[in-house]
């Protein structure tokens, strides 16, 4: 019975790791903070369904979605928003949308939302 309850305490410790991808969390703050609010609050904009979408979709990339909005829309075509990167950040936006389950809290860095 204990073994049963650690491995279901491990299970679920796992499935939220990425939840709070600190790589993740550093791409959406220097990208997306200025339009968007905090981080948690910014991931909380929509479902884990509709960010899979918004990354999945190769017809519809993030440059498109902010192209009425030129400031964000240079930004994202910068440099800096690599493959690597945007992996993370759709990491930590899925990881965190409003039925992604997990609650943010304190961690150091940034507390709730």
């Amino acid at each position: 019975m204990k073994k049963a309850l650690l491995i279901i305490a491990l299970l679920a410790v796992s499935q939220n790791i990425h939840a709070y991808d600190s790589k993740g969390m550093k791409v959406y703050k220097k990208m997306c903070v200025n339009c968007h609010g905090s981080p948690f609050r910014g991931a909380k904009m929509n479902t884990i369904f509709e960010w899979e979408g918004i990354f999945d979709t190769s017809n519809t990339p993030l440059q498109d979605l902010h192209k009425d909005e030129p400031q964000a829309y240079k930004e994202l075509s910068d440099d800096y928003l690599t493959k690597k990167r945007t992996k993370y950040l759709r990491e930590f936006l899925v990881g965190n949308a409003k039925d992604a389950g997990g609650v943010p809290g304190c961690d150091g860095n940034y507390c709730g939302y």
